[in-house]
């Protein structure tokens, strides 16, 4: 008796641009459809070491790379193209309140809109958090530059992942 070919999971395509050591990567992310696409970034697939980004392209490169075996500690900050419902399991915004942060990164700060948790500290807030942020209606500033420099870049939605952050603070 034969036996019908193994199927492919079901996954949905997120488009992504996401900052590395090695400069901007453009490319699809292939995610569960049920899992929150911060869940894929913080755990990747069951089993897998490496994040699966297809039709990269890589900084300086002329043509696309079909996959990269992208290292989730390589990652710096990650722009999706998805509404805020998609990225995370809602926190409860009657929990929390917009805070506007700064984010030092490695050669640019990121100026956006985080939700913390109400009636506490930033510090503390972060303290609860695993290694990546969501940070809204943000700006990526070089140092010593300011919104309308040239090479500022605005992005509806970012994740940060705060192994790279020298540091976050408030802004008034």
């Amino acid at each position: 008796m034969a036996t019908a070919p193994p199927t492919a999971p079901l996954l949905r395509s997120v488009t992504a641009e996401v900052l590395t050591p090695v400069g901007w990567m453009n490319g699809t992310f292939r995610v569960p459809p049920h899992q929150p696409f911060l869940d894929f970034l913080l755990l990747g697939t069951v089993g897998s070491q490496v994040l699966k980004f297809t039709r990269v392209r890589v900084p300086h490169e002329a043509e696309a790379v079909p996959f990269v075996a992208l290292r989730p500690e390589s990652v710096i900050l990650v722009a999706p193209s998805l509404t805020k419902e998609l990225i995370a399991p809602e926190d409860g915004d009657a929990f929390t309140r917009a805070r506007e942060v700064a984010c030092l990164l490695p050669g640019s700060v990121l100026r956006g809109t985080l939700d913390v948790l109400a009636n506490i500290r930033l510090s503390d807030d972060l303290e609860r958090r695993s290694r990546l942020i969501v940070v809204r209606r943000c700006v990526l500033i070089p140092y010593g530059g300011g919104p309308n420099d040239p090479q500022a870049r605005s992005l509806p939605l970012a994740i940060v992942n705060l192994c790279h952050a020298i540091g976050v603070s408030e802004t008034q």
